[in-house]
């Protein structure tokens, strides 16, 4: 009832949108170099024909176009000016005292060859920019996130929230988020996405997009939205890159390097980048949780230190485009991911009946983490005509985790010397292999509308093969358990095709309008366990984006979706994590699917921006620890919690005291109500949470710069588990030593230790009292060096999205 409510509202505002839109004067076009290629970020003068005097101005976009709406009657000129590139007018032209719109079609821009010696000329893009669809988060200019990891960086910006103890991402307050890495979404599992982004250097980033309803050209994957990552790209021609090195310290040691290059020459164009990153991160990992059992109250409590955790990770992209023809271009990509990560832990529990101890463990553990993946996409990008283009994308992905772990369990004895019980020793193999294609057709149809399509299939084996072997205390033969121990295999496909189409309504309206359908596959099983999933099922996914410009720089935007969240594939595979004997994290084979329906309505004035989102969530899948009061044994695994309802408020702000000093605010609240039943008990669970990110940057004399930055997430509700507040306050300065030494950077995180997770789940009706924590904060101070090489004329490459870019995440 209440979704029928919200397609009436939405209705009601489109037909306001359509009901106010009036015809106006409006002229169009599109920058190009000799070549062809697209010119960004040139300055579009909008001129009177008579004296040229100027009227307007705007930078041409991503692609090249421009476009001025809402002009007086009149005689008019453009001028166009790009640095590299001479002055260039068009012919003047009449804007009637109806409505008229020119368009000017695509005007090319002469390259000038003369160099411009000991002239500097610097564009600083804002820290955050708001686009049509899309919050844009420029990481390339903070100080602060120098020498850091994606996964910082992540938790500085608006809206965004890492859980670091269940290894979620989410956006606004809602889980469910597709990581995408330029374009291309990862399908790794969520704690092997973490762990990726925590190893991938902040320097090595352009920009994150927070990205709330995606269009229906994107996979429907993903509850909360996408969130792209955008890695550093050079954008000239011939020989060129850049590099960086850092090296600093909190509780450990961290260092780093990374660069990136391009090489045209010809038809044939060269890109690729690596990187390398060390962590020595301690940690401290600490849970409780009380139970009663015929009449007694049973409580366990377990410390788990974890003094030596070293992480090392790589990340490396080759790519090779050929200009086949001038309307075709061929390429090939290749990709490869290594972590290391190895934890030596002192875990100790003891165990308890109405207050008073009754045994003592000691478990010593050491656990290693590696996974590998390589994958390679073969592309093809076909201009038809004019006004149609074709592009075709192939990929195979080969993904492996090899978790051996190891466990003694001790026990403390009356005059405190320890006896050793059995130990464990698990060994865990999972290989993972996908496949897939992708073609996606686009064509004006006039100059009023634009059509695309698509389609894709894909593919994914998956081996999940666990071996856990006790050794009794005073035995020397290992044992397997096989309550413990399994084998299984997952095969899923999915089948997808869209269609959406762009109309501009008038010269201050535009609408699109898409519809995605996907057709999903999914059998997991085991040879004595056949068939534990298996589904087949199809799904509408409809998208609506319309933008209505008002006098005065103002805008209203409004978008709907819906989406669908799968399973992880290790969230239904029955894989094992002790925390200790009897504490312990699996798989739920019976996990559903989750699908979500989003609205958003955003107001933008001048440089302020406010928005208001309302999504319904069924089926939401969120982690649940269980506790069984027969056997005081606590398993975390991940269920299906009802519905969720969520409506969330944000409000940017943008402010200059002074011409050296440039602030920037992102305000939100969001109020989460979630209704579902455990174990036959009906649960409802209200949270309102509020929180803010801050930076502020201040020009100093001799090219000296200085950032600080904050955020701030109040307490709130994740799943059934109440969480405490998290934040940060960072502080960096920056010294530019020009384009042939660089910049220098030196920052210092997390000065007041506030980013540990700590969490608390009572609820008295389901027996339920867990209390956590997840500790790995640090303060750390990192040195940062970073440099460009190479000629500065050379022609961008072209930014892959990859076939498989959806499907890495769910790996």
């Amino acid at each position: 009832m209440r979704t029928s409510s919200l397609y009436c509202a939405l209705a009601l505002i489109l037909s306001f949108f359509l009901s106010t839109a009036s015809a106006q004067n409006r002229v169009s076009g599109s920058l190009t170099d000799p070549e062809g290629n697209p010119l960004a970020a040139a300055n579009v003068l909008l001129l009177t024909a008579a004296d040229s005097s100027l009227v307007l101005s705007q930078l041409s976009s991503d692609n090249g176009g421009f476009q001025f709406n809402g002009l007086e009657t009149g005689r008019y000129l453009l001028g166009f000016y790009l640095v590299g590139f001479f002055k260039s007018y068009s012919q003047p032209f009449d804007l009637g005292a109806g409505a008229s719109e020119v368009a000017l079609g695509t005007l090319v821009m002469q390259e000038n060859q003369t160099q411009l010696d000991e002239v500097s000329v610097v564009a600083r893009r804002p820290f955050l920019e708001q686009k049509i669809d899309r919050m844009v988060v420029n990481v390339a200019n903070s100080i602060t996130n120098a020498g850091g990891n994606a996964l910082e960086v992540l938790q500085r910006s608006p809206g965004v929230q890492v859980n670091r103890l269940t290894k979620a991402i989410s956006l606004l307050g809602k889980e469910g988020v597709i990581i995408m890495i330029n374009g291309k979404i990862s399908r790794m599992p969520p704690d092997a996405v973490v762990q990726m982004l925590e190893g991938m250097n902040a320097n090595n980033i352009d920009r994150i997009e927070l990205i709330h309803t995606p269009p229906s050209n994107f996979d429907a994957e993903g509850t909360a939205g996408i969130i792209n990552i955008v890695l550093l790209r050079s954008t000239n021609d011939g020989l060129n890159g850049g590099y960086s090195l850092n090296a600093g310290h909190g509780k450990g040691a961290k260092y780093g390097a990374s660069g990136y290059f391009n090489y045209r020459k010809n038809k044939l164009n060269w890109y690729g980048n690596y990187e390398y990153n060390y962590n020595l991160n301690p940690q401290i990992f600490t849970n409780y949780r009380g139970v009663y059992t015929n009449g007694d109250f049973l409580e366990t409590n377990s410390d788990s230190r974890r003094p030596h955790t070293p992480t090392s990770t790589q990340n490396a992209r080759l790519g090779l485009d050929w200009q086949a023809s001038p309307k075709t271009v061929v390429g090939i990509l290749g990709t490869f991911y290594d972590r290391n990560w190895f934890m030596k832990a002192e875990n100790e529990v003891s165990y308890s009946r109405n207050g008073v101890v009754e045994n003592r463990i000691l478990m010593p553990n050491d656990e290693v983490n590696h996974a590998q993946s390589f994958a390679v996409n073969a592309n093809l990008s076909h201009q038809i005509s004019s006004k149609q283009t074709l592009n075709v994308d192939a990929d195979l992905v080969q993904y492996h985790i090899s978790n051996p772990s190891h466990y003694e369990i001790l026990q403390y004895q009356p005059n405190e010397t320890l006896l050793s019980l059995y130990k464990l020793r698990i060994e865990k193999e999972t290989p993972i292999r996908m496949a897939v294609a992708k073609a996606d057709y686009t064509a004006q149809l006039n100059n009023k509308m634009n059509l695309e399509a698509g389609a894709k299939m894909t593919l994914i084996r998956f081996d999940n093969d666990v071996r856990v072997d006790s050794l009794p205390g005073q035995q020397n033969d290992w044992l397997v358990i096989p309550a413990l121990s399994s084998l299984f295999h997952l095969n899923e496909e999915v089948a997808a095709a869209y269609g959406s189409f762009s109309w501009k309504l008038d010269a201050k309206s535009d609408l699109k309008a898409g519809l995605r359908y996907e057709y999903t596959q999914t059998n997991l099983g085991s040879e004595t366990q056949p068939n534990v999933v298996d589904r087949q099922y199809g799904s509408w996914f409809p998208s609506l984006f319309l933008t209505r410009n008002l006098p005065s720089n103002q805008q209203l935007q409004l978008s709907y979706s819906r989406r669908i969240q799968r399973p992880q594939i290790t969230q239904l595979a029955p894989w094992l994590i002790f925390s200790d004997p009897s504490t312990l994290l699996t798989g739920n084979p019976a996990l559903q699917p989750s699908f979500t329906d989003a609205f958003q309505l955003n107001y933008n004035i001048k440089s302020l921006r406010m928005g208001v989102s309302y999504s319904i969530e069924t089926e939401a899948m969120r982690l649940l620890p269980r506790v069984n009061p027969e056997t005081n044994r606590q398993e975390n695994t991940f269920a299906n919690l009802g519905t969720e309802r969520m409506l969330s408020g944000n409000l940017y702000i943008p402010f200059r005291p002074k011409k050296w000093w440039d602030s920037q605010h992102t305000l939100f609240v969001i109020s989460t109500n979630n209704d579902f039943t455990v174990e036959g008990q009906s649960v409802l669970l209200k949270t309102l949470v509020f929180g803010f990110n801050a930076t502020h940057t201040f020009t100093l004399p001799a090219a000296f710069s200085l950032e600080i930055s904050g955020n701030y997430l109040s307490p709130g509700i994740w799943g059934v588990t109440h969480w405490r507040a998290t934040g940060a306050l960072n502080i960096g300065l920056q010294k530019d030593f020009g384009e042939r030494w660089g910049k220098l950077r030196l920052n210092a995180t997390d000065l007041l230790l506030s980013s540990n997770w700590y969490g608390t789940t009572d609820q008295p009706d389901l027996n339920l009292l867990v209390s956590s924590s997840f500790q790995v904060a640090e303060r750390t101070v990192m040195l940062t060096w970073t440099n460009t090489f190479g000629n500065n004329k050379i022609k961008t490459a072209r930014d892959r999205q990859t076939g498989a870019a959806d499907e890495m995440r769910r790996l």
